[in-house]
């Protein structure tokens, strides 16, 4: 009986730490570059203040897409890291305003942003170069990486 108390006991103490962010996976100290979730507002620096999401649009998926295999692969893969970070998931944790800005004013970002900087320093300091997308490239771009995401 006495096991059993000190089990519940240790499991209650256990929840208690979770629930309170002591042992959560998303906290920023536990990688590299700071993490923007839905909590995390950082709009980025650049021209998309507001980006209001609706349904995945399909088409902007596959423009989004061939844009992506065209220049970003090179440097992302989605599953795995490669000359820069995988981003299967980075509508996660990056805002869509953050992503635009960072696809419409890269060098900007990547010299001001403390996000960037940080990704830069993890990643051997290889700049992202500027893919010269308009606003509607970019905002495919991100449609199709929404629509990776898991």
């Amino acid at each position: 009986m006495k096991k059993y108390f000190s089990l519940v006991a240790l499991l209650v103490i256990s929840f208690s730490i979770a629930n309170n962010g002591i042992l959560k996976a998303e906290d920023s100290s536990l990688s590299s570059a700071p993490l923007a979730g839905p909590q995390d507002k950082n709009l980025g620096i650049g021209p998309v203040k507001k980006l209001v999401l609706g349904p995945i649009d399909k088409k902007m998926v596959e423009e989004g897409k061939a844009l992506y295999t065209a220049q970003c692969i090179v440097c992302h893969d989605m599953d795995q890291k490669k000359i820069g970070p995988a981003l299967k998931n980075v509508t996660k944790m990056r805002t869509p305003e953050y992503l635009m800005n960072v696809l419409l004013n890269s060098a900007q970002m990547q010299k001001e942003d403390p996000t960037m900087k940080a990704l830069l320093k993890e990643y051997n300091n290889m700049p992202m170069p500027d893919p010269g997308f308009n606003q509607a490239k970019a905002r495919a771009v991100v449609e199709y990486l929404r629509s990776v995401a898991k």
